[in-house]
């Protein structure tokens, strides 16, 4: 009787046709919001509904997020739980100190599982390096790393690990005289990557030329729906593929 139960409300969290109550679910589950498709949808249809993590259904996925600035612009976030961060490392004709944005959460249009690297909403960067013009690299998009001494020094890394996404993304070299890569974990949670050139960088692919100091947005780097168990769905914690 109790898996009955227990699969009963599994086809109904996922079909979107039933939303727990507050007061009914664990402590650890977010909002589910069934039949939303972004923060934006949550926000109209509950106006009291403030920054938090919720569940959203795309009609294609089911997404777990961090919405933030509900009371402004809503927009999605994906909480990273290990270090993430991209590096450009002075040396060459670069002058200064190592450029490294550590990022702590990541822009995501949850209908299509695609990150703007360019959001630095919520991320922090360090050292200030300059490049003959003068030209001046303060920040660093999301999942790069570049260099502009004749190697591949640039690092940077990409972790999802606690997340309920892996990557789905390659990487590319760019640049003059563009060197290095990215080593892949065997789970697909994870990515260390190395660039660099005179000048050069690695970057999602695409490549993108001279990416540093990020602005407008650039939704680039692909995610996918990881595994997970029935709990995770029940929980609000999965990444979930309807289609």
């Amino acid at each position: 009787m109790f898996r009955r139960i227990v699969v009963a409300v599994a086809v109904l969290v996922l079909t979107g046709l039933a939303v727990t109550p507050a007061s009914a679910r664990p402590v650890a589950q977010p909002p589910v919001a069934a039949g939303t498709s972004s923060c934006a949808a949550i926000r109209a249809l509950l106006p009291i509904a403030g920054d938090g993590n919720y569940v959203l259904n795309t009609g294609s996925h089911l997404v777990p997020v961090y919405c933030h600035d509900m009371a402004g612009t809503p927009r999605e976030y994906i909480t990273l739980t290990a270090p993430n961060f991209s590096q450009y490392t002075v040396g060459g004709v670069t002058q200064g100190t190592n450029v490294r944005t550590t990022s702590t959460r990541v822009r995501i249009d949850p209908a299509t599982l695609l990150v703007d690297i360019n959001d630095v909403t919520f991320a922090t960067s360090t050292g200030s390096a300059v490049q003959p013009g003068p030209f001046v690299i303060e920040s660093m998009p999301y999942a790069v790393a570049g260099s502009c001494d004749h190697a591949a020094s640039g690092v940077g890394r990409v972790d999802l690990a606690g997340t309920a996404f892996v990557l789905a993304a390659a990487w590319v070299v760019g640049g003059f005289v563009p060197q290095g890569g990215a080593t892949l974990s065997a789970d697909g949670r994870s990515a260390d990557l190395a660039g660099g050139g005179y000048c050069g960088s690695i970057t999602p692919a695409p490549a993108i030329y001279n990416p540093v100091n990020p602005t407008v947005p650039d939704f680039h780097l692909q995610f996918a729906c990881g595994p997970h168990t029935l709990v995770d769905v029940l929980l609000g914690r999965a990444c979930v593929n309807l289609t």
